[in-house]
């Protein structure tokens, strides 16, 4: 191999190493974990895909019966009433119960300064049976996009750095974090960003500044668009994809377009997506995942959950599953570089280490310091 593409896999094996794959609060004493809360639109979109609480009819009829228990509210600056519901019942979705009591007719134009009844929390109930879902569940066109299950495992904030490690010695340093929150086609999505980096040591030797972009939706948790850009040593390599599900295509930045699988999701976005996943005992031991690689093809790929154990890092020590990703190839599974990945066994699943076997030994990456995002 020559000197050019030995610097480039050299690069590259720094790049999955992090991201391995793109797959990769604590469970036990986590020295440098930090735990920050969901922003207030994070919250009320969260809440949004969940089930609200109903009652049955007999208990609304008792509750309007009774002789209701209510305290008294001001409105503060940036109030609505979903927030307000969410302060005192623990539930956005329950607004209606202190709209109806205060008459207003519009719940999303309340004034600052305006006196309030709030019921108790017994009599917040919801008139009808209802799943609140954001408005554009559904396109001008018709097309029904996908509501997940799970929103909390991560927002905007979440911060994970990396040491990538080579025989015990940092080679580089990778960061995975949720940059913002922005909108697509008229939707919320989060902005994911992946840097891999050389060390300072090494870098006079061979410098590495690898970027990648993914826009996330935050609702359905698919991709919506991709970028990579490399900097390895005197290689330089771009690329970008735009999603567009309701027709099933993938647009390179070349102009070359590929058929997809709605949802699917791109080599970053993927990670993001099977971390919403329960992976308790008996739950989803294999999770398949509809992907679009770089060069706009589709692929499918399969993580198996392999086992429980506590691992210890430089961030601390936490209780964890290990999964492997395998990518299927005609028609049957073949095992993706060797990664192994082991995430929190908790509500965030932060991947605290990877494992990836090159024919020399293996290149691990283990988690330095994070901030994470309060899953509940």
């Amino acid at each position: 191999m020559d000197k050019k593409g030995g610097m480039k896999k050299t690069g590259v094996l720094i790049l999955a190493a992090v991201l391995c794959v793109f797959f990769i609060s604590c469970a036990s004493a986590a020295k440098k974990i930090s735990v920050v809360k969901a922003t207030d639109e994070e919250q009320i979109i969260r809440d949004q895909v969940e089930e609200t609480p109903v009652p049955t009819p007999s208990a609304a009829t008792a509750a309007a019966a009774e002789k209701v228990e209510l305290s008294e509210y001001i409105v503060q600056k940036g109030d609505s009433l979903w927030k307000i519901s969410r302060s005192y019942y623990g539930k956005g979705a329950l607004y209606p119960s202190i709209a109806d009591t205060n008459s207003v007719n519009n719940p999303d134009l309340i004034f600052e300064g305006k006196k309030l009844l709030i019921p108790a929390p017994k009599y917040a109930v919801m008139p009808a049976p209802t799943r609140a879902v954001p408005a554009n569940v559904k396109s001008k066109s018709g097309f029904e996009y996908r509501v997940s299950s799970n929103t909390r495992a991560f927002g905007v904030g979440e911060k994970l750095v990396y040491a990538v490690k080579y025989f015990n010695v940092t080679a580089g340093i990778g960061v995975l974090e949720i940059e913002n929150m922005v909108e697509i086609n008229g939707r919320k999505v989060y902005k994911l960003g992946a840097l891999a980096q050389t060390a300072p040591f090494f870098e006079s030797f061979f410098r590495v500044r690898d970027r990648i972009e993914s826009y996330i939706d935050i609702v359905g948790l698919f991709s919506w668009k991709y970028s990579k850009k490399l900097e390895e040593g005197a290689y330089r390599a771009n690329t970008a994809i735009e999603f567009n599900h309701e027709k099933a295509i993938a647009t390179k930045h070349t102009g070359e377009t590929y058929k997809i699988v709605p949802f699917t999701q791109d080599v970053l976005s993927e990670l993001y997506y099977y971390r919403t996943f329960d992976l308790s005992p008996g739950k989803n031991d294999e999770v398949y995942i509809d992907v679009c690689a770089d060069d706009g093809k589709s692929y499918q790929i399969v993580v198996k959950k392999l086992r429980y154990e506590t691992v210890t890092v430089d961030a601390g020590t936490f209780d964890c599953v290990v999964v492997q990703p395998f990518l299927k190839f005609e028609g049957i599974f073949k095992q993706a570089g060797d990664v192994v990945i082991w995430m929190t066994n908790d509500g965030n699943k932060v991947p605290v280490k990877v494992e990836s076997k090159i024919p020399i030994g293996a290149i691990y990456a283990e988690l330095q310091n994070a901030t994470v995002v309060q899953a509940r």
